[in-house]
């Protein structure tokens, strides 16, 4: 069997609640996956056994602002929403808007022929950070300035598209 490398150019981001950051997203990472060893002491020297609790890090999609700050308003929005910081009920409001507080989010990688391959499933997720937007008027060429949004989720599943 032939196989071919992992392409990091041809990939799909889904998020329902902000339609207009999948549509710009650039970049985006599968996480690291750690499974937390137990400790298991004796007289001569302590013995590890695997744990039973998995840690998965955190999911980041980097992607272009437009030229509106669409997508950067969407993610900044749900992230207050999520602090509340004027009042009470800018958490109601999110929590009883028709997307809820939480959001799944689907990325879809294609095999080197640009046929859906592999679907990642991020669930219960939500953002925890927003980065800067750089604005730099020393630059020569135009170069569109990017966000990356850091989401913390529940666990993430993995499947081949046959």
């Amino acid at each position: 069997m032939i196989t071919n490398y992992l392409s990091p150019l041809e990939f799909v981001v889904t998020v329902k609640r902000l339609p207009n950051v999948q549509f710009f997203t650039q970049r985006a990472t599968i996480p690291s996956v750690n499974l937390q060893a137990i400790d298991k002491p004796t007289p001569f020297k302590t013995i590890f056994e695997p744990g039973d609790n998995i840690v998965y890090s955190e999911l980041n999609l980097s992607f272009i602002v437009d030229e509106n700050m669409n997508n950067y308003i969407e993610v900044f929005s749900w992230l207050k929403g999520l602090s509340f910081p004027e009042n009470f009920n800018q958490y109601k409001n999110l929590q009883n808007s028709d997307e809820g507080i939480k959001s799944d989010i689907s990325l879809l990688v294609k095999n080197s022929h640009k046929n859906p391959s592999i679907l990642i499933n991020y669930f219960d997720c939500f953002p925890v950070s927003l980065s800067e937007v750089l604005l730099d008027t020393s630059q020569n060429d135009v170069i569109y300035p990017e966000a990356t949004v850091t989401f913390q989720y529940n666990y993430f599943s993995i499947s081949q598209i046959s």
